[in-house]
């Protein structure tokens, strides 16, 4: 936890959650803080009540004349509608708008960056953005449950659903220019943020205990935007990659700041919180210190994204103990204990050991052969963005999981589907699953465990050898 409960003074050393910082004037205090909870988007609210009255409109005169409904795309009803409304007018403006900061050559290296370290970035994600920051949240992770996408049935598709947006954010530089498929992504989520906030404050109206305003703030406001921005990218510079062995250059971290400072302006996030480095650092860590806080409600989410993600399908399988280990080994016992999360035993460790080996050798490599680099990147965009963004069940951000009184999501033990396990259950799946379920590990520690033991016997015989050699003479 953090070491001071208050008010830290410039040159105190600072540790929370294992992470450790000098505080400076440039900090944000409690007192900065604490107002950015009452506040919000009140651009996209405005712009989201004025396009459910147009759809009220266009349904009304569809079942009067007999005509097919209105779209529920609100992206849509926006781009067909702004020349009708003074607010929609200036609401498409303000997301249309490119800050005079803004460069693109930079934003597209930034955007090469997330493929460069992809496999550290995306597991960084997983473990510690969302493991330890979304769920130790208090605010942000209130949100989620009353969502009930949450759920392990579910959570997958909210994974994926996060995952496609920022895919669709880094695919290229004219996914982000205005009218670009990750620039129109990132005006759906807005108004998608802005439909979860209009529907918890309304339920409070009825039901004042259904969500806890004063201590939590408004739902999805102006801090939880911060917060979110900040774990998407400062988390990889100094909470993520370094636990992999990787140490991004200066001119990457200036860069993939500067790209979600963009996104973030597009979101309706203030973004002079990320308009330099050093800001974005300090607002990281200031949020590390004030806001990360376990509750049962992380323990609940901690515990579903457990059970959802060691319970992928063959050959996407991560066992437990490996889940487990990743996240110590990223955000330590600490925090992980909070969250009631297993202790692995020590093969759990020494294959994702394995992993940041792996890692850090890819990079290394990268580094070192441009033209490997460029295969890559090229190879894992395509491969990324055909295998998520293009799925057949993704999402268009739509308001699918709405928060409803009595809804609210719990601790639940993952189950198979009787239909899913029928379509599924193949025997080359079945001897797999049997195969992976002998040794306790799935497909990719089984590849790093194979790895492990063919490099560490040529290791071995490389030393007897010499042993032998050196005998000899």
């Amino acid at each position: 936890m953090a070491s001071f409960s208050s008010h830290p003074q410039p040159g105190d050393r600072v540790s929370s959650w294992g992470y450790s910082f000098i505080w400076t004037s440039d900090h944000l205090r409690k007192e900065e803080i604490e107002p950015l909870r009452q506040q919000y988007d009140t651009s996209a609210s405005l712009a989201l009540e004025r396009l459910q009255a147009i759809r009220a409109t266009l349904m009304e005169e569809s079942k009067l004349k007999g005509t097919s409904a209105p779209p529920n795309d609100l992206y849509v009803l926006l781009r067909d509608h702004r020349g009708d409304d003074e607010i929609l007018a200036q609401f498409w403006a303000e997301v249309n708008t490119v800050p005079d900061w803004v460069n693109w050559e930079q934003l597209a290296r930034a955007q090469r960056f997330f493929y460069r370290y992809a496999i550290a970035n995306i597991v960084g994600f997983a473990l510690q953005g969302f493991v330890a920051e979304n769920s130790a949240a208090p605010g942000v992770v209130e949100v989620l449950v009353r969502t009930g996408g949450f759920s392990t049935r579910m959570l997958l598709g909210r994974l994926l659903s996060t995952f496609q947006w920022l895919i669709q954010v880094t695919h290229g530089i004219d996914s982000i220019r205005p009218g670009g498929e990750g620039h129109i992504a990132s005006v759906r989520v807005r108004l998608l943020h802005a439909s979860v906030r209009q529907r918890i404050l309304q339920l409070c109206r009825t039901r004042p205990d259904y969500f806890d305003i004063e201590r939590f703030g408004v739902p999805v406001n102006t801090l939880d935007s911060i917060h979110s921005i900040a774990i998407f990218c400062c988390n990889p510079m100094w909470l993520q990659l370094p636990k992999f062995g990787i140490q991004p250059t200066p001119d990457e971290v200036e860069d993939y700041i500067a790209l979600f400072r963009y996104v973030g302006f597009v979101l309706g996030t203030p973004t002079s919180y990320f308009e330099s480095v050093e800001r974005a650092k300090c607002t990281m860590e200031s949020l590390l210190m004030h806001e990360l806080r376990t509750t049962e409600t992380s323990r609940t989410v901690a515990f579903n994204f457990v059970e959802c993600v060691t319970n992928l399908p063959t050959p996407f399988h991560i066992s437990k103990a490996f889940i487990e280990a990743g996240s110590r080994w990223i955000n330590g016992d600490e925090l992980c204990d909070e969250l009631e999360l297993g202790k692995p035993g020590l093969l759990a460790y020494l294959l994702f050991s394995s992993h940041c080996v792996l890692v850090v050798a890819v990079a290394w490599l990268q580094r070192l052969l441009p033209s490997l680099e460029e295969l890559l990147i090229t190879s894992l965009r395509k491969l990324m963005y055909g295998g998520v963004v293009q799925r057949k069940s993704r999402t268009r951000f739509e308001f699918k999981y709405i928060p409803r009184t009595g809804k609210r999501v719990g601790k639940e033990a993952y189950r198979v589907d009787d239909t899913a396990t029928a379509k599924g259950g193949r025997g080359s799946s079945q001897l797999w699953s049997t195969l992976f379920g002998i040794f306790g590990v799935g497909p990719y520690e089984m590849a790093l465990l194979f790895v492990f033991v063919v490099s560490g016997g040529a290791m071995l015989g490389g030393v007897l050898g010499v042993m032998q050699i050196v005998r000899g003479y």
